[in-house]
């Protein structure tokens, strides 16, 4: 199999799979609460916003629910996700930067889905800049583009509990300092919970661990894509060290519920998206090991201590999310959503894997033609 006959055969399946949502476990009450709505998701490129799309294009041929979506990125869109939506009039895209320019003011949404932003320590680390102002400045802008009793929906991150060593509750808040390599995202996403929490807005805030599935780019250089990438592209999984680092890991599918049940039924809440069991780095390689039947090799510059990690360029990787498990703020309050399956097979992904080894940089390449 070729290169570009592999990436038509990958995208033809990926689109298959976004296009496939169950709707079974969404109600008529929560159906009906976004018929006829309009709804802005920013970031609709990464693999929470395109999941999202694909969530309410699904309702709207399903259920007629004519919902308007409009989605905007800045980095590529994938092409087969711009052809699937090109003649549907209900979907529209907008390559735009959010941190230099303002989206339309007429265009008021009645909910915004705030999931631009650079998730990956690379990218972060790179456009630190604009890491603060996505969380900051560009919040403040699309506050404008909210319906009057709109609701403001922002995906933040588990990194905010970074700094915490041990079990780590729900009120312990993280102490990075700012000299931590990874301080632009963590404090830009506490300024983006601190501003609307102190907003007069109706707001929903969630605080997401590393999602996978459908919608990962092949650049996405966060742990779990990166060990899953190497047993696709390499005849043995290459580590580094790192092993008894704790990750929590959801199935984008069961995150997207999670997400879609409280945005119908609660307001100006907190939520952490997590999977309720916690797995190590080790734990992850033998799993992918045994599903792609590749070996795991110890690099020669594997560290037996957890300050290495597996891929040796990214050492920033070594610190911590945390080692509890997060279910909501309001717990007490109001229950916790669980994961529909404890284990995903870790990987709807490896139906993609090539039969043959190809060149990675070419697959990138042609993955945002």
């Amino acid at each position: 199999m070729n290169s570009f006959n592999y990436i038509l055969n990958r995208n033809s399946v990926l689109l298959d799979i976004l296009k496939s949502v169950d709707l079974r476990k969404i109600n008529k009450n929560e159906i009906n609460f976004f018929r006829n709505k309009r709804i802005l998701i920013t970031g609709a490129s990464g693999i929470i916003g395109i999941n999202l799309l694909f969530f309410f294009d699904a309702l709207n041929n399903k259920e007629k629910t004519s919902i308007k979506v409009d989605g905007t990125y800045n980095t590529s869109l994938f092409l087969f996700v711009k052809k699937y939506f090109k003649k549907n009039k209900l979907v529209k895209f907008k390559k735009i930067d959010l941190t230099k320019k303002k989206l339309d003011k007429t265009r008021k949404c009645d909910f915004i889905f705030h999931c631009a932003g650079y998730g990956q320590p690379a990218k972060f680390l790179k456009f630190f800049s604009s890491t603060y102002k996505l969380n900051s400045l560009t919040i403040m802008n699309l506050k404008e583009n909210l319906k009057n009793g709109g609701k403001f929906i922002y995906m933040s991150s588990t990194e905010i509990y970074s700094g915490n060593k041990g079990i780590c509750k729900e009120n312990c808040i993280g102490n990075t300092t700012t000299t931590h390599p990874r301080s632009s995202y963590i404090e830009s996403k506490r300024f983006g919970e601190s501003y609307l929490i102190n907003s007069k807005e109706n707001f929903l805030i969630y605080r997401v661990c590393l999602t996978f599935g459908p919608g990962a780019k092949l650049n996405d250089e966060r742990i779990l894509n990166l060990l899953l990438l190497r047993s696709i592209k390499n005849n043995k999984i290459d580590i580094y060290g790192g092993l008894n680092q704790l990750r929590s890991n959801l199935y984008i599918s069961d995150a997207i519920n999670m997400i879609i049940k409280s945005v119908v039924k609660f307001n100006r809440e907190i939520f952490n998206i997590n999977n309720h069991k916690m797995i190590t780095i080790g734990e992850m390689v033998k799993i992918i090991s045994k599903l792609s039947n590749k070996k795991i090799a110890k690099h020669k510059s594997f560290l037996k201590s957890d300050e290495g990690c597996i891929p040796s360029c990214l050492k920033w990787f070594n610190s911590h999310f945390p080692t509890s498990v997060i279910s909501f703020l309001a717990t007490a309050k109001h229950g916790s959503f669980q994961p529909e399956a404890t284990v995903r097979p870790f990987l709807t992904i490896f139906k993609f894997a090539p039969t043959v080894s190809i060149s990675l940089h070419k697959e990138i390449k042609a993955s945002y033609l």
